[in-house]
């Protein structure tokens, strides 16, 4: 079966936080924003959760984070959102290319084959790399080439 992935950065992409790991737990949750031990916060952008019901109906949904698991997957679990990623990485070094190749070999590995591959990300610094490994990736640059998530799934539904 083949089915569409949908690749997702999480610091300055699903929240206003660029780097969740300097984060301390236990967080405590406060609707759509958490704190940490020491009181700093990280938010979800507007419209994510909404986002994410509907993404989850038509892709497979994926992460692709240059982050601290520890520190950031119980960021992902307070807000309810964990369940929504089928083989999420979340791992300390840059290599975004390698994350999504494992996880298409991990797709195809259960019988999911994938026609297309959207990734995700406020930052473009990944790109180049990932089109070298993945030539077929189409990239959205979210906050520029879209500015909110009813933007990013308009894109996505024009994109077929």
């Amino acid at each position: 079966m083949s089915m569409r992935l949908l690749v997702l950065d999480l610091d300055g992409t699903l929240w206003d936080h660029e780097d969740a790991s300097r984060l301390t737990p236990p967080y405590e949750l406060h609707g759509e924003c958490i704190l940490d031990a020491n009181g700093e916060e990280l938010c979800l952008f507007p419209g994510v959760r909404e986002f994410l019901d509907w993404a989850s109906r038509r892709f497979i949904l994926t992460i692709v984070s240059w982050n601290v698991e520890e520190r950031v997957r119980p960021i992902l679990e307070g807000f309810g959102l964990w369940d929504y990623f089928i083989f999420p990485k979340i791992e300390g070094h840059p290599n975004k290319a390698d994350m999504i190749r494992r996880t298409l070999d991990e797709l195809s590995s259960i019988g999911h084959g994938t026609k297309d591959v959207i990734y995700v990300d406020d930052r473009c610094i990944h790109v180049d790399e990932i089109k070298t490994t993945l030539p077929k990736v189409d990239f959205v640059h979210t906050w520029v080439g879209v500015k909110s998530f009813e933007e990013l799934r308009e894109l996505l539904e024009e994109m077929g």
